[in-house]
């Protein structure tokens, strides 16, 4: 039974298979292959618009292959439109793909999913997890806020409105709209956002005053 799908994204015809042998029988998977002159612009779409469960990359994606980008490159943009997606960086030159992460925690070598070995079950074990915990977390934020919208407006403490938007904010990093959010809630949260603009520039203004 499948934990999950998979994107995964490589230059290199023999890693993806690796790749494949390493997916085969746990999560359905679809292969990107970046190829001389891809356009990461065009990659994020193909991603995007099948939306995966999960997207692993390697680093080095321009290592051969005449890209402008890089496999880290491509998770920021990923995550620059879908916060929540679960990202992971595959390499052999962990040191340097180390350096150029914005997080460590996506980092794992090449070696989990060559050999087969207790490293490759865990690996596997941990895509399936972060998977779960994922789909379990964001099907519960868009349960909870279907209650709170179901609720009369008038009635809703400032606690329930709080939390409305809260989820609301949530859902929609994942590059997804909450449509049920009734507009008087919606203009709670410009508001609550303006008042927080207004706090940083006010931050930002003390600043500059005391230097």
């Amino acid at each position: 039974m499948s934990k999950g799908r998979l994107i995964y994204v490589d230059e290199d015809p023999e890693d993806i298979v690796y790749f494949q042998d390493f997916s085969d029988g746990h999560f359905d998977l679809e292969v990107i292959r970046i190829e001389n002159g891809a356009d990461e612009d065009e990659v994020l779409e193909l991603i995007l618009s099948s939306p995966p469960d999960a997207v692993v990359t390697d680093f080095m994606l321009n290592e051969k292959a005449r890209v402008g980008f890089n496999g880290q490159r491509l998770i920021e943009l990923i995550q620059a439109r879908n916060k929540h997606l679960p990202c992971f960086l595959l390499t052999s030159h962990t040191p340097n793909a180390l350096e150029a992460t914005h997080d460590a925690r996506l980092v794992q070598t090449k070696a989990v999913i060559l050999g087969g070995d207790d490293y490759t079950t865990l690996f596997r074990e941990q895509i399936a997890k972060i998977i779960k915990d994922h789909k379990a977390e964001f099907l519960a934020a868009e349960s909870e806020l279907t209650e709170l919208v179901a609720l009369p407006i008038d009635s809703l403490t400032a606690e329930q409105r709080q939390r409305a938007l809260e989820l609301d904010g949530y859902i929609e990093e994942h590059g997804l709209s909450s449509s049920s959010l009734p507009m008087e809630l919606k203009e709670d949260r410009s508001i609550d956002l303006l008042a927080k603009l207004v706090s940083q520039v006010d931050a930002l203004l003390a600043k500059k005053v005391g230097e």
